[in-house]
């Protein structure tokens, strides 16, 4: 009888699923790695489970030991070194606590791994691996292969090799270090930058930076938490922290000296810039703003309702009315309320036109080219506008705001003033009150009328920070002065839009009835924007009274969308 109920139970034992974690190790494929330090007290907890209904009474739990994952799912017999043993418990799950070291299969001369935890021979790049498994085979000598989960352990007890080949290039109050891995072929997790004073000696326990294994780093401080001087020499040494928890000797020591370096700014004020920056530039006055922008958009988001609500009911009479709704046009819908469109421009800000109407003759070495080399990149705006009328045309009143980011590098204050390797940041955050009157009523009585003109007109207010290598505000420690600020200045624009309704007003009308979206269309506009604080002077000169000049005209492209 129970030889014919093992036989029934044969086919369970296949079909089981074990699952085996633990403790140094998750995921899908789990590795457990060993180093040298924890090798002979590191304890691992292992937690296995069979599946509901097994172990049945014609199978078994066995652990084994083993050098090959094939050995894991065999029904044979297991040879030495490699060790099987029957669980302890013998119940649906379990769980067994196993020194690192006693999973070391091979320690006597001759074997694999000589030496055991104290080999000096394996490294990450060839380590040690054995397999913790958990088997749940059947008793029965003709059952098939069982089933097994099995987890690896590695084992590398030799420390890494050192990083080679420093190379420091200075910034100001920073080095920037890079390095090639000691032996690309090892397993190195981390790396530990640690910077000195030239007559420090290196303490291991200490480090100023600790980086993925991308071999750079930018370091400010020494390993004491001291910030870097400019013109004072330090030592660098890296060391390579392996997966396993070894780590290499230090490399060979390199040294480096931070350099004055001129970002935009400090190069800005050297050649006689006015603007000081930090006027008007508190958190009260940007939280002022923001608030603002906050409230212009949550009265456009009431108006939106209203208009969907408004939209929804029409649509409900269309749809009680399907031969009227074949002639639904865009007069009969309920008035637009609100403009969201998104536009692009390259921005080229005129810093350097100060020394057209100020007394600063110095400034025709044009500092902001010098820095950014003319590089005009792109600058995004959103505007949002409440349609507050429509007697012949529309007009709108509403806000904008944008962001913009040039970048170059830096210059050495030593002369001759060369490039160096610190990046110099210049960011521009404008905000916009605007009015603009859009002549839309042929639009509005043709639908295949496609061009609408229009006309825009604005107060501005710019937020603008420079950035040095380190990514701090820029600071001018000579004349004072910090490299932030507002601008204030206005806006005009005139330009068209293509009304894209106009090609197919019937799938116009759908994409209304589903979106709301009264109007979709594309624009291009011509716009001037003086940021000058309206060319306000000092008294009794033709100086600027500390506007950082910010003014530009150029071509704006975008998508403007109507409810």
């Amino acid at each position: 009888m129970r030889l014919l109920l093992a036989a029934l139970l044969i086919p369970l034992a296949a079909s089981a699923q074990v699952t085996l974690k633990s403790d140094l190790s998750s995921g899908t494929s789990p590795q457990i790695y060993i180093g040298r330090a924890a090798c002979k007290m590191q304890v691992i907890n292992f937690t296995w489970d069979v599946g509901a209904g097994h172990p049945t009474v014609a199978e078994q739990v066995d652990i084994i030991h083993a050098r090959s994952s094939g050995t894991c799912s065999s029904n044979g017999s297991v040879t030495a070194p490699d060790t099987d043993t029957v669980a302890a418990i013998q119940t649906q799950s379990g769980s067994e606590q196993v020194k690192a070291s006693n999973l070391i299969l091979d320690q006597t001369d001759g074997g694999v791994f000589v030496g055991g935890c104290d080999n000096t021979d394996r490294k990450s790049s060839n380590p040690y691996t054995t397999y913790y498994c958990v088997q749940l085979r059947s008793t029965s000598t003709t059952a098939g292969a069982p089933a097994f989960a099995s987890i690896p352990v590695n084992f590398a007890t030799a420390n890494p090799t050192p990083p080679a080949g420093i190379v420091i290039e200075p910034g100001d109050q920073h080095l920037k270090v890079n390095w090639s891995a000691g032996d690309a072929a090892e397993n190195i997790a981390t790396y530990d930058v640690h910077v000195l004073a030239a007559d420090a000696g290196l303490d291991l326990s200490k480090y100023t930076d600790r980086v993925s294994a991308s071999t750079s780093a930018d370091v400010q401080k020494t390993d004491d938490g001291a910030l870097l001087q400019n013109d004072v020499p330090y030592t660098v040494q890296v060391v390579a922290n392996d997966t396993y928890g070894n780590a290499s000797t230090p490399s060979g020591g390199v040294s480096g000296t931070p350099k004055h370096i001129l970002d935009f700014y400090n190069l800005y004020r050297d050649e006689g810039g006015s603007a000081g920056g930090g006027h008007g530039c508190s958190s009260a006055g940007a939280a002022t703003w923001i608030a603002a922008l906050a409230l212009l958009t949550g009265l456009l988001a009431r108006k939106r309702k209203k208009a969907r609500g408004g939209a929804a009911l029409l649509l409900l009479g269309a749809l009680l009315a399907p031969g009227a709704r074949a002639d639904w046009r865009a007069s009969e819908r309920p008035a637009r309320k609100l403009l969201l469109g998104l536009k692009i421009d390259r921005y080229d800000p005129q810093v350097d036109s100060e020394s057209a109407f100020a007394a600063l003759p110095s400034l025709n070495d044009r500092p902001y080219h010098q820095i950014f080399h003319g590089r005009a990149p792109l600058r995004y705006q959103l505007e949002a506008d409440w349609e507050i009328a429509h007697p012949f045309g529309s007009f709108l009143l509403g806000g904008t705001v944008g962001f913009w980011q040039n970048f170059g590098k830096g210059l050495t204050a030593d002369p001759p003033r060369t490039t160096s390797g610190d990046t110099a940041l210049f960011d521009v955050i404008p905000f916009g009150a605007i009015a603009t009157y859009r002549f839309d009523w042929l639009a509005d009585r043709f639908r295949r009328f496609p061009l609408i003109p229009y006309a825009q007109v604005g107060l501005m207010r710019a937020l603008w920070a420079s950035f040095s290598g380190t990514g701090a505000v820029s600071k001018d420690a000579t004349r004072g002065g910090r490299g932030s600020g507002w601008t204030w200045g206005y806006t005009t624009a005139v330009g068209f839009a293509l009304n894209l309704d106009a090609i197919d007003p019937e799938l116009a009308r759908e994409a209304y009835v589903d979106t709301g979206i009264q109007r979709t269309s594309l624009f291009a506009e011509y716009g001037w924007t003086r940021l000058d604080d309206f060319h306000k002077t000092k008294p009794g000169t033709n100086e600027t009274a500390g506007a950082l000049i910010l003014s530009d005209r150029a071509w704006r492209f975008g998508l403007a969308l109507e409810f």
